[in-house]
């Protein structure tokens, strides 16, 4: 097979919850040789779990089959969702041979990645200062929350808290409801961060390519987001507007929205920006009545009279199934599409002849359907080559086979708790 893009790169990976590590996958899966470097004297927030040991005989959510089982961290929904691709090893960098040992990592390295609050790399000895002293080309990415500069850049944050301060959350939810019971999932700022992160380390090795340097980078995840709210910052910078919760609608399209369909908790959503996908919507639904009146009769018109539209609209949809409206629509020219669930997705006709899920078999997780590669080089052609990780499976190899210790160097650092399959422990 041809080689991929980023073959001949090799990442270390310091992701914790999701930033860094969908960030470092995408790179995986392009080819990059990316070496997760987790402790065992810390349990990383989320990343394997909420509690290093969780109670046993109780269902956890979040498991496979709810049972943390004998090693919970490497049964971990979030492990398994992200985390393909990758070599594992442990090292605690609270130690000064752990960090020595770390920098023989970096030596042979090209990028690292990390999503700590800022700070945190330099406590540990391993700061851009630091990395660049033993690899001058090298190239660090610090992905914090809101980056290593300014007046906020030693608050703490995650995704959700982003969510408030980018001005996310003031504009999820409907005219009228309680601000306090909306939903934070999904976060949308971390998956923008993800792959703005890994965009940077690309374009950082293609500069590197071209004047055999490295930098370091500050990645703020809120401004990586902000662009996403630019026509609402635009939109008050040039008119002074303050913009609200609207639900599902559009301030162009309608109608637009949600609409029930037959069966239990089934619905389809569509979008009409268009007097000509107006015109489909009808005929789609038969040219009732309703549809012939003269308030209907423009976008104004119909951007006046939601409420009513949306009334009309779900007694025609919740007669229907909900891929059938989606073809029906789709057959006039109308955006639409049904909202699935989980067991309607994997089992899409669409992507099935895809080809998305891979069907991988894990050493304590047993073997299951994942999400695949979300795009695809002609020449190059991605997959899932290697399941998640285990802690520390791969300390052998890197240890071993990459720096050159041997099995007896291995077995001491072992027996000093620097490195190790399971956590320690004392640790909750």
């Amino acid at each position: 097979m041809s080689k991929l893009p980023l073959t001949g790169i090799r990442v270390i990976d310091h992701g914790i919850v999701y930033t860094g590590t969908a960030a470092t996958t995408l790179l995986a899966d392009m080819g990059a040789e990316v070496i997760r470097v987790e402790p065992i004297n810390i349990l990383p927030p989320f990343t394997r779990g909420m509690m290093a040991r969780p109670p046993k005989g109780i269902p956890m959510p979040g498991y496979v089959d709810s049972d943390p089982g004998e090693r919970p961290w490497d049964r971990w929904f979030q492990l398994h969702a992200m985390q393909h691709n990758k070599y594992d090893i442990t090292l605690d960098l609270s130690q000064p041979k752990g960090v020595e040992i770390y920098k023989r990592i970096a030596k042979i390295s090209d990028v690292v990645l990390e999503n700590f609050a800022p700070g945190v790399m330099d406590r540990m000895g391993i700061g851009y200062e630091d990395l660049k002293a033993v690899k001058p080309d090298i190239i660090l990415i610090s992905a914090s929350g809101l980056g290593a500069v300014g007046p906020y850049k030693n608050y703490a944050a995650v995704g959700t808290s982003l969510s408030g301060m980018t001005g996310m959350m003031s504009l999820r939810g409907y005219p009228g409801d309680d601000p306090t019971i909306r939903t934070v999932m999904p976060v949308w700022s971390d998956n923008v961060a993800a792959t703005t992160a890994a965009f940077a380390a690309i374009a950082a090795l293609y500069m590197r390519r071209k004047t055999g340097k490295g930098q370091f980078i500050d990645m703020s995840q809120a401004e990586t987001f902000l662009p996403h709210m630019g026509e609402v910052i635009v939109d008050y910078t040039m008119n002074g507007r303050v913009a609200q919760v609207m639900g599902n609608r559009d301030q162009t399209m309608a109608p637009q929205g949600c609409y029930p369909c037959r069966g239990e908790d089934q619905w389809v959503t569509l979008s009409i920006s268009t007097d000509r996908q107006w015109e489909g919507l009808c005929r789609a639904m038969g040219n009732p009545p309703w549809t012939k009146e003269e308030r209907f009769g423009s976008v104004l018109g119909r951007l006046s009279n939601q409420d009513d539209l949306d009334k009309n609209i779900g007694e025609w949809t919740k007669q229907q199934d909900h891929y059938e409206v989606m073809h029906l629509l789709q057959k006039e020219g109308v955006p639409a599409g049904p909202v699935l669930t989980c067991t309607e997705i994997f089992s899409d006709p669409h992507l099935e002849a895809r080809g998305y899920f891979t069907e991988l078999t894990h050493r304590e997780a047993g073997t299951h359907r994942y999400p695949g590669n979300a795009f695809q080089f002609s020449k190059t052609p991605m997959s899932i080559r290697m399941a998640p990780p285990c802690l520390g499976e791969h300390n052998d190899y890197i240890y071993g086979e990459l720096l050159g210790m041997t099995k007896a160097e291995i077995e001491a650092l072992k027996a000093e708790n620097l490195i190790g399959d399971a956590y320690l422990p004392e640790v909750f």
